[in-house]
């Protein structure tokens, strides 16, 4: 991206010169037109009406110019983002880092920690950190998000839990499965206390608790899992299908998945996607479906942007099947649903499950089970009272 010229410090410095002589000539014959009207002033006094005036004009002027240079500044730390995104999508995972490292530095210029953009750039940094596999930096990533969500919203803060829950899967990612059960322990005590038990950072805090067991393997809490998914979500809500797969794995990838393993898992569900392209095509059933696997195992990881590119993609595929709307579109569009959830996007989640519930009816009718779970679903994002 290029840079626009900046005048020098003499040209910024002749420029405030001759607009605050301009400022002031103009606060003079102002002053000067209202004195013509009102008797007994005295020069003492225009001299005060001049400057006063003058110098009203020049704060608004500065606001207007501060307000300008503030969307210079969002506008350049927009496309560094952007351009992040596009070179992650094609691999260039490097570059990716170095322009998300460029806009978090351009954020902390303009707003600070605190600025409206800063949890989405860590929380993009983070997830291009798991691509690359360097696990320590996106640990220190979520490691800061954490600590500047706890600090700038509170301890109990929706987004404090999301950053929280993306800190325990970095940790089991590394395999500090101590740590991560400590941290997982600790968010879902207090999931359970402020969110709805269907919530996706509720799901994921449980999820994460079975998964960091001090012995890697499948236990009763799998099982406490899958019943209680089925009972909150619904017996095919993909959350609770992934849950009672993980409760009697039936295939490498899911072990390793239930067992801590997202890395592993991760690989093993990406190689299923390339098989199944490569010896069925895209415009397949099973494809869909194992991208929705890869889908589902990257959100459990907290590469969300690259998890909501993939249900996208699985989504587009459904459209090319017969027979639709198609059971795995609908899962597809629960999992774009949660993705936006665990961003914090309640709106646009809301948006997508109206949408899964229209294509449920349009597939099942209105009083199909099926239905009234994507109703049920709906309707918890809705603000209670």
């Amino acid at each position: 991206m290029q840079e626009t010229a900046r005048p020098s410090l003499g040209q910024r410095l002749t420029r405030g010169v001759a607009a605050a002589a301009a400022i002031a000539l103009l606060g003079c014959v102002v002053v000067f037109l209202v004195a013509g009207l009102v008797e007994g002033l005295g020069w003492w006094v225009l001299v005060v009406l001049a400057a006063l005036a003058g110098g009203v004009v020049w704060l608004k002027w500065r606001e207007v110019r501060g307000t300008r240079a503030s969307r210079r500044d969002v506008d350049a730390i927009h496309a560094l983002y952007v351009d992040a995104l596009d070179r992650a999508e094609r691999g260039d995972l490097a570059g990716a880092a170095e322009r998300l490292e460029e806009a978090l530095a351009a954020s902390g210029r303009v707003g600070g920690d605190a600025g409206q953009y800063t949890m989405v750039l860590l929380q993009e940094l983070a997830s291009v950190r798991l691509a690359e596999g360097d696990l320590a930096r996106a640990g220190a990533v979520w490691q800061r998000a954490y600590e500047l969500r706890r600090t700038e919203e509170g301890y109990d803060a929706v987004s404090t839990l999301s950053a929280a829950n993306g800190l325990a899967a970095t940790l089991l990612a590394q395999g500090d499965r101590e740590a991560a059960a400590r941290r997982y322990q600790n968010t879902l005590t207090r999931c359970r206390r402020l969110l709805d038990a269907a919530h996706p950072e509720t799901v994921a805090a449980l999820n994460g608790v079975a998964r960091s067991a001090p012995t890697p393997q499948v236990g009763p809490l799998h099982e406490q899992g899958a019943e209680l998914y089925a009972r909150i979500l619904g017996p095919s809500h993909p959350d609770t299908v992934i849950a009672r797969r993980q409760a009697a794995p039936d295939e490498p990838a899911v072990a390793r998945l239930a067992t801590g393993d997202l890395a592993g898992a991760r690989a093993l569900f990406a190689q299923a996607v390339a098989d199944r392209v490569r010896r069925h095509g895209e415009a397949d059933a099973g494809t869909v479906a194992a991208l929705n696997d890869l889908a589902m195992v990257l959100r459990e990881q907290r590469d969300l942007t690259t998890a909501y590119r993939t249900y996208e993609r699985a989504a587009a595929l459904c459209g090319r099947l017969p027979g639709g709307p198609h059971p795995h579109d609908l899962a597809a569009g629960n999992g774009i649903a949660q993705v936006m959830l665990l961003q914090g996007d309640m709106a646009n989640a809301a948006t997508e499950l109206a949408a899964v519930l229209d294509r449920c009816v349009a597939r099942y009718g209105e009083q199909h089970p099926e239905t009234a779970t994507a109703r049920r679903n709906l309707e918890r994002l809705k603000p209670s009272g």
